[in-house]
C-alpha cells in the first residue's frame, strides 16, 4: 500500500485531540457520466429530483473506511454533513438526491430552499487500518489538505456540483425584464422592457415596443436563438430599426443565465458594433 506525505489534520478515533501524521489516505471521487453533473436548481424550485452520482475509491493511503460528506454553501455559509457513514468496500457508487440533501444539511428543509447561489460539495473523512481519522474539511468547509492534493492528477478528493439547468426549450426568457447595462442608450437603466418566448423553440423576442428612439417599436423586435449545450446565443433583428434613418439590420452574439433567466448581449447596428445590451428578469 502505498504511503504518502501529507498535511492534513488527523484525530485518533473516537477521540478530540489533533494530531500531526506523516502517513495518511485519499479518497478518490469521481462524477459518473450518466448522471446530474451539476445541482439543478430549477428542477428542485419545482418539486423535481435530482440524481448527483459519483464513484469512491481509495486515492492512496492504507484506508479502511470512509465517511461520505458533503459541503453546502448557502449565502456564504458552508455546512458540513454525513451523507453516508462507515463505507467499507471501493470502489462503491453514491447516489444523492433531493431528499438526501433536505436530510443531510440543516439550511435545507424542502424543496423551495434550493437557490440559483447555492453550492454542493462531495468529499470524504477517511479512516485509516490504524484507526486514524483524517479529516478533510472543518465544520465550516475550511479545507485541511494542501494544494499538492488539491492538485493532484492522480485521484480527486471532491467533486463540486455547481448550480446547472438545463434547457429544454426557452420558456423560460418570458415576460418583463429589467434593462441594467445599455452602452447603446435607447433605454435608462431600471427600464422594464417585455420579452416574449417562441413557444416549442429555443427562441425568444426582445420586443421594441417601449423604445422611445425608434419608429417602428411596434413592428420591430431582436430575436434571439439559444444554444443549449452552452448557453450562447446569437440575435438578429427581424427589420431593420427605424431611426429615421436606419443603420442597418442589429445582430449581436451573448450568453444567457439558464437559472436565473437574465440575458447578456453584444449588439451592433448595422456597422456600429461593440454595444453592451444586458437584462435582468424583473421578480
Amino acid at each position: 500500500m502505498i504511503v504518502v506525505l501529507i498535511a492534513i489534520s488527523c484525530e485518533n478515533d473516537g477521540g478530540t485531540s489533533k494530531i500531526e501524521t506523516t502517513k495518511g489516505g485519499v479518497p478518490n471521487i469521481q462524477k459518473i457520466a450518466t448522471t446530474d453533473q451539476g445541482l439543478n436548481v430549477l428542477v428542485l424550485q419545482n418539486g423535481g429530483d435530482v440524481d448527483m452520482g459519483v464513484t469512491i475509491d481509495i486515492g492512496l493511503g492504507e484506508v479502511k473506511s470512509m465517511d461520505i460528506i458533503g459541503l453546502y454553501t448557502k449565502d456564504g455559509v458552508t455546512e458540513k454533513g454525513i451523507l453516508k457513514s462507515n463505507v467499507t468496500t471501493f470502489p462503491t457508487e453514491l447516489h444523492v438526491n433531493a431528499n438526501d440533501l433536505i436530510n443531510a444539511f440543516s439550511t435545507l428543509n424542502s424543496n423551495s430552499d434550493f437557490d440559483i447561489l447555492d453550492r454542493f460539495e462531495i468529499s470524504a473523512d477517511v479512516t485509516l487500518i490504524n484507526g486514524t481519522v483524517l479529516k478533510l474539511y472543518n465544520n465550516d468547509g475550511t479545507t485541511l489538505y494542501g494544494a499538492d492534493i488539491a492538485n493532484s492528477e492522480l485521484f480527486k478528493v471532491k467533486q463540486t456540483y455547481d448550480p446547472a439547468c438545463p434547457l429544454e426549450d426557452a420558456s423560460l426568457f418570458d415576460g418583463n425584464y429589467i434593462v441594467i447595462e445599455d452602452t447603446w442608450q435607447d433605454y435608462d437603466i431600471g427600464t422594464v422592457i417585455p420579452v416574449s418566448y417562441n413557444a416549442g423553440t429555443f427562441t425568444f423576442k426582445i420586443l421594441n415596443t417601449v423604445n422611445p428612439y425608434i419608429n417602428n417599436p411596434t413592428t420591430s423586435y431582436i430575436l434571439v436563438t439559444v444554444d443549449p449545450t452552452d448557453n450562447s446565443v446569437v440575435a438578429k433583428s427581424n427589420e431593420d430599426f427605424d431611426y429615421n434613418p436606419g443603420y442597418g439590420p442589429t445582430t449581436g452574439t451573448g450568453t444567457v443565465s439558464s437559472c436565473s433567466g437574465d440575458i447578456s448581449l453584444t449588439l451592433a447596428f448595422g456597422p456600429y458594433g461593440g454595444y453592451k445590451f444586458s437584462l435582468k428578469k424583473a421578480n
